[in-house]
């Protein structure tokens, strides 16, 4: 009976999805998926025999549905919400540009229009109720009992998690599709300006200007 093998073939998988999600086919080599998951390049191959086929195996494997953001259900309402809001943004970030780091690989690297056209959801959308809409769900059961312990003061607790939600989206969108920043925003500071609006607010009301008294 043979050695168990030292690595799984699931994490091999992961390890090679992670690689090609960041720097996809071209730019990735089959050394630098090994050495996320300690093994040779030819101890790679035996869970794959070319790197086109483990491409093919890395990107049709089943993948992590929802980012870490379990924690929020124990998240009590009287904790700090800035901390709060932004440990779920360091979860969910990384983790929406790796999904989409996906698509881009498998759509750079896709033989036909139709393969080109198909956008794999890190998620079953069969699946009811839905990962994005558990996630919002946990974000906005949350804000409720942040809100009734007085550590938040918003109307609308769905609205308020999906306008957080939104602006964690739409920071990847913004960077890894439309690059409408260059050098990018760091995650860093986009953070601490999204939760300043949040705790500061942003919009002051106008001064009101004196008018001088005619003689």
């Amino acid at each position: 009976m043979g050695r168990p093998a030292r690595v799984s073939r699931d994490a091999v998988l992961r390890a090679a999805r992670e690689a090609f999600a960041e720097r996809g086919f071209d730019g990735t080599t089959l050394a630098a998926i090994s050495a996320r998951v300690g093994l040779s390049p030819s101890a790679l191959l035996r869970h794959a025999p070319t790197k086109e086929a483990l491409f093919s195996a890395a990107m049709s494997a089943p993948v992590e549905e929802l980012p870490p953001i379990e924690f929020l259900v124990h998240a009590s309402g009287d904790d700090d919400p800035a901390k709060v809001l932004r440990r779920l943004a360091f979860a969910v970030v990384p983790f929406l540009e790796a999904k989409l780091g996906e698509n881009i690989a498998r759509w750079l690297r896709a033989k036909t229009g139709d393969e080109a056209r198909t956008i794999r959801l890190p998620f079953d959308p069969r699946k009811r109720p839905s990962p994005p809409a558990r996630a919002l769900a946990l974000l906005e059961d949350y804000f409720r009992r942040a809100s009734r312990a007085g550590r938040l003061d918003v109307r609308d607790a769905r609205a308020a998690a999906l306008a957080f939600l939104g602006s964690l989206n739409a920071y990847v969108f913004l960077h890894r599709v439309m690059r409408i920043a260059d050098p990018p925003v760091p995650l860093r500071r986009y953070v601490d300006t999204l939760l300043e609006i949040w705790v500061r607010g942003a919009i002051r009301p106008a001064r009101r200007v004196r008018r001088r008294s005619s003689s």
